[in-house]
């Protein structure tokens, strides 16, 4: 699956007076998100056969698992004394 992540950009711009912001699932506020990002986001939602808020969820707890592997990573390294 491509990456979420650099899909999803904050907007700073001011909504137009006929956009309504609406959150979904009381968690994901999609009136920041592109039309671009949004469907991608229908698009994997239906190639999966899931619903929008789960391919958020997805990327969301893929991407925390990443960060904790690179942070584990950290610990993992062996460090040698150079001569």
């Amino acid at each position: 699956m491509e990456s979420l992540n650099s899909c999803m950009k904050t907007t700073a711009k001011k909504r137009p007076s006929n956009v309504t912001p609406f959150v979904l699932e009381g968690c994901w506020p999609l009136d920041g998100l592109d039309q671009a990002t949004l469907r991608f986001l229908s698009r994997a939602a239906k190639r999966k056969r899931v619903g929008v808020a789960d391919v958020i969820y997805e990327s969301v707890e893929s991407f925390i698992a990443k960060c904790e592997a690179e942070a584990d990573l950290e610990t993992k390294i062996i460090k040698f004394r150079r001569r």
